[in-house]
């Protein structure tokens, strides 16, 4: 591995620093709009978790409930 020269490194940074121009860019929405999109599929996948979780098991109860009562009203 070759052993960098360090005036030559320092040197390099000097000029790069010296000769930058500001370049005047605008970015805009176009990084704000994917992270928008993936907060709104957030937002209904965690809603969807919470409705499966809790609901789901409290339907299942009623059906069997009510599969139950239409047992008992047959007997």
């Amino acid at each position: 591995m070759k052993k960098i020269n360090i005036k030559l490194f320092f040197y390099l940074q000097i000029i790069f620093f010296i000769f930058t121009t500001p370049s005047y860019s605008y970015i805009g929405l176009a990084p704000l709009v994917p992270i928008l999109g993936q907060l709104i599929l957030f937002i209904f996948i965690a809603v969807l978790s919470f409705l499966g979780i809790f609901f789901y098991p409290i339907r299942l109860y009623l059906k069997k409930r009510k599969e139950k009562k239409k047992q008992n009203k047959s007997e």
